[in-house]
């Protein structure tokens, strides 16, 4: 099967998300003099994604607000590191962790040659993510994936709606003027974006370079974003 439109993921899909975190966070925890409670940032780092990935699953979910999981998510995991004055600290990281982590520019293996090459084939492509809007499209800008996509880019506290919700497909397929049985989506998260796309009713690709398994059954699954290149 070929395809015309292709749907993209952000973090962890085209913009490495992990090795930016963990270079954001280690830059913080030097600035503020840290590292004598902190001596190995990556497990810290390690804590901190696990409580703000439960966090992430609550704002989704309407449980919490965004202020609610910006105020708290440094605070737990500095609680748990045992930094003295968590409480005032807490905020503070995370409001220069968002100022930060948009100017970190790497992009996951091979990502800028995939969209260059869909991009001379004709594909039309467009950006559907779950995030802050500013932070979201500061991203795009500073590492340069803005090229691909234009103004094509979703960001679900901007359309209202996060992924999985047919929504926010909606107005990304919209956008490129696709065909369902021509537009394909592509995301390393297996809820959001490729059981998304299913209820959607777009073909899949399940970008999985951990190998992480998986029981639903998307159209493909690949390590490499390179295998995109033979579905163009």
């Amino acid at each position: 099967m070929k395809y015309r439109f292709f749907l993209f993921d952000l973090d962890n899909t085209l913009w490495d998300f992990e090795g930016n975190a963990l270079d954001c966070i280690t830059e913080l925890i030097q600035k503020h003099g840290l590292l004598k409670y902190i001596a190995d940032p990556a497990a810290f780092y390690q804590m901190y994604r696990a409580s703000n990935k439960q966090l992430w699953e609550m704002y989704e979910a309407g449980q919490i607000t965004q202020q609610k999981l910006r105020n708290v998510r440094f605070v737990i995991t500095l609680e748990q590191a045992g930094v003295p004055g968590a409480g005032q600290l807490g905020p503070v990281l995370g409001e220069q962790y968002l100022e930060l982590m948009p100017t970190k520019t790497k992009l996951m293996p091979h990502a800028a040659q995939v969209l260059e090459h869909l991009r001379n084939k004709g594909c039309q492509m467009a950006l559907l993510t779950n995030g802050f809007k500013q932070v979201q499209y500061d991203k795009v800008r500073n590492c340069g994936l803005d090229r691909f996509f234009g103004n094509r880019v979703f960001v679900s506290e901007e359309v209202g709606f996060h992924k999985p919700n047919p929504k926010i497909f909606a107005a990304a397929i919209t956008s490129i003027n696709g065909k369902k049985k021509e537009t394909i989506m592509v995301g390393d998260n297996f809820q959001t974006d490729i059981e998304g796309a299913q209820v959607f009713g777009i073909d899949q690709f399940y970008y999985n370079p951990e190998g992480l398994p998986c029981d639903g059954g998307p159209t493909y699954m690949g390590s490499d974003l390179r295998d995109l290149l033979d579905l163009a």
